[in-house]
């Protein structure tokens, strides 16, 4: 009840700020994520495919920049081999991006940290691994996004985990999250952007 209170409290906020800004956009994305890890001890780590899907809050600041707030569940990981045997990590995730975002016609640059809190974590057997990993993550993105006709968009992003997500006192390993994400994004609202028009 207390985490819904805060996100409608901090959602109303928001709104009320965008009547200052010179731009607002409210809508939601999903797309794939090229998932892996760098870990301390293995060499052949491969990526796996997995995905993301949540949403996106942009206000266009009276400044040069604007602030995007994004919410979303995300499914990392990434699959190696150790003594032949092959090994996967299926990790969830809710990620909390808070970016710095400019836009340059209908291109936009944007960079940012972004928070985790790790739901769920499963081997190559659906059992559970969790215990094996801390529960918080922290990473820097930087994008590029593109706008498309019909309040669509398109984004890609390199998103690099500066945050050792294993537990120590479980396993003597440095492992951080790395991600490729593209996502397909679709603005609810739009005021103050201008639309691509169709030729």
């Amino acid at each position: 009840m207390i985490k819904k209170i805060i996100c409608f409290y901090s959602l109303s906020v928001l709104l009320i700020f965008s009547s200052y800004s010179q731009k607002f956009e409210l809508g939601l994305k999903a797309g794939p994520n090229f998932a892996t890890q760098k870990i301390s001890t293995i060499t052949n780590v491969e990526s796996i495919t997995g995905y993301h899907l949540g949403g996106f809050m942009y206000l266009k600041l009276p400044i040069i920049f604007g602030i995007q707030v994004e919410g979303q569940y995300s499914k990392l990981g990434s699959e190696f081999q150790i003594n032949q045997l092959i090994n996967k990590n299926n990790l969830g995730y809710i990620n909390i991006p808070v970016l710095i975002r400019n836009d340059f016609g209908p291109l936009n640059l944007h960079f940012g940290p972004q928070f985790g809190i790790m739901t769920n974590a499963l081997d190559e057997l659906k059992n559970s691994i969790k215990s094996q990993f801390l529960d918080r993550d922290f990473s820097l993105i930087v994008g590029i996004g593109l706008r498309l006709p019909a309040k669509f968009g398109l984004t890609v992003r390199y998103v690099k985990g500066l945050k050792n997500i294993t537990d120590i006192n479980v396993s003597n390993i440095d492992s951080k999250n790395t991600v490729i994400q593209v996502s397909l994004k679709y603005s609810l609202i739009q005021l103050g952007i201008k639309k691509n028009k169709k030729k």
